[in-house]
């Protein structure tokens, strides 16, 4: 029995290279402007998504935030910052970076290092929150990352969404790859499709030129 053969047109290697090098350039640049971020803004994490209701009304659950380093030594009163305190509270972990105001700081003199006393808006106690240990600890200023210089409402949603969703970005993705792999193999296997397409294409062309009246220019 005589296999068909398929033929490949170069306009169809065209296509199906354009839409790798579209998906490799959508995640090449999703990497990359997060890349620039971080160098502009002077911080290893220039977007935050919420997740928590410390700081509303201020700030609310699924705002994205745009963080920008800044000198400990420049950060003043009411400025809100986000900071890592894994650690920093004992026998109390938090995996996420917080989001919170400095209510207070000081110098100290010993060390040299600046240190803050934070709060959630929505929060009684200063931190720990809820008076975890009877006392305020403050954030010491290596353990800032940086100041919350933009607040975008609620855009961080589908990320939180897809958090608590297991496997969903996988599921997208794979959904995604799916249907590029069926569009190029279509037009792989059914070029007179294309062919078809074009030359309706080209049908209507022509009629839209005959169609257009001639214009007397009176010459």
């Amino acid at each position: 029995m005589k296999k068909s053969k398929i033929n490949i047109s170069k306009k169809q290697k065209k296509e199906a290279i354009l839409a790798v090098l579209m998906v490799v350039i959508a995640v090449g640049g999703t990497f990359g402007f997060l890349g620039i971020l971080r160098l502009t803004l002077k911080t290893d994490n220039p977007l935050v998504v919420v997740t928590s209701e410390s700081m509303v009304p201020t700030i609310d659950v699924g705002d994205l935030l745009v963080i920008q380093g800044k000198d400990p030594a420049e950060i003043e009163n009411e400025t809100i910052i986000l900071y890592d305190s894994r650690g920093l509270w004992p026998n109390r972990y938090v995996e996420e970076p917080i989001v919170h105001r400095v209510v207070d700081r000081y110098e100290n003199e010993t060390d040299g290092k600046w240190y803050f006393i934070t709060k959630g808006d929505n929060n009684d106690d200063t931190d720990p929150p809820d008076g975890a240990f009877g006392s305020e600890i403050a954030v010491p200023e290596e353990r800032v990352i940086g100041i919350v210089k933009t607040i975008i409402p609620k855009i961080g949603l589908v990320k939180i969404w897809m958090d608590s969703t297991p496997g969903i970005s996988t599921i997208i993705l794979v959904g995604l790859s799916i249907a590029l792999l069926i569009s190029i193999i279509w037009d792989i296997t059914h070029p007179e499709e294309d062919k078809k397409e074009d030359k309706e294409l080209e049908n209507e062309a022509n009629i839209e030129s005959e169609e257009k009246p001639e214009v007397d220019l009176g010459i």
